[in-house]
Parts: C-alpha cells; sequence; structure tokens
C-alpha cells in the first residue's frame, strides 16, 4: 500500500468517525464559538448553580470529558485525531469563555486547555462562602407562608433548600447506619 493510499485511508476512517454524534470528538454542524450554552455568566457569587448548567450543557453536547480529562489529547502519531481534538477543545473553551463575566474572563483566557479553565474556575469558586451560607439559612428561617399559595412558598422553600444544598456538594455522599 502506497504512503498516499495510507494517508487517505486514515483520513476516511477518522472522517466517518467524527461524523458520529455519540464521539466526543464530533461537532454538529450548529457547534460554532459563538453559541450560549448557559445564559447567566459565571460572576463571584453563583458557581455552583453555573458549573451544574454548564455540566449539563457540555454533556447534551457529548463533550464533558473536555473538563474532566477522560478525553485525553491524542499523540501526534495521528495528525487528524489530534486536529479534531484541538478543535472539539478550542471549541469547549470558547463555550466556557462566552459564559464568563468580563473579569473572570480576562483571567482565564490565555489558558491551552480546557480542563485548566474548568479546574481553575473550580479552586476559586467551589469555596463554600460562609455568609453566603448564613444568608440562605437565614432565608430559609425567616420565610412564611403569608398570602403565598402553598404551590409558591414551596417552590421557594425547595429552591433556598436545593441552593444549600448545592453548596455542599460532598455532604450527601455520607451514608448515616
Amino acid at each position: 500500500m502506497t504512503e498516499s493510499s495510507m494517508a487517505m485511508k486514515e483520513n476516511t476512517s477518522i472522517g466517518s468517525k467524527h461524523e458520529d454524534p455519540n464521539n466526543p470528538l464530533y461537532l454538529h454542524h450548529s457547534d460554532h464559538l459563538g453559541v450560549v450554552l448557559v445564559t447567566q455568566h459565571l460572576t463571584e457569587g453563583n458557581y455552583s448553580t453555573w458549573s451544574c448548567v454548564m455540566v449539563m450543557a457540555l454533556s447534551a453536547k457529548n463533550k464533558i470529558g473536555f473538563i474532566d480529562k477522560s478525553i485525553p489529547k491524542p499523540s501526534d502519531s495521528s495528525v487528524a485525531e489530534l486536529q479534531q481534538w484541538i478543535r472539539c477543545n478550542n471549541m469547549v473553551k470558547s463555550w466556557l469563555l462566552t459564559s464568563l463575566s468580563p473579569d473572570i474572563y480576562q483571567s482565564v483566557i490565555y489558558s491551552d486547555l480546557a480542563y485548566n479553565i474548568w479546574a481553575d474556575l473550580k479552586e476559586r469558586f467551589s469555596q463554600v462562602n460562609t455568609p453566603h451560607v448564613f444568608q440562605i439559612e437565614r432565608s430559609i428561617y425567616e420565610l412564611l407562608q403569608d398570602t403565598m399559595s402553598v404551590v409558591t412558598y414551596f417552590t421557594k422553600l425547595k429552591g433556598l433548600w436545593d441552593e444549600l444544598s448545592a453548596l455542599y456538594p460532598f455532604q450527601h455522599a455520607l451514608v448515616v447506619p
């Protein structure tokens, strides 16, 4: 087999592999740099909800592996595979960057990998904010049904419970006998 026919065969198999929507290196024609995956920008105070929604969006796009490192960068031996991985990594980086407030955006714009952006944001913003926890607990304590319907009251209360729960993600992993 000649070198050109081997290269053509590799490109054909790589191309067809990347046309499979189940392949994490697949890019849909509607995937582009300006796509907004989450409507709420990450700010100093909303990391838990922002990260939850971003994980859902990246999961739906089959790109979660770019932020949890489960889709490793391929070796240089397959140029086409490496190029496709770089395209997807840059796409995920773009999606992350478009969901950040301007100040936060400036602090991560020069990261090479989507994973590095994700890890940096997680390290900075996933710390438990004690005053925020206090405010949520106080809101739960002070919430009165008053003139609200039971459904409205319960919806507000559940929202506060869920927000408080999101601030302590590992607390629910404990099993009490």
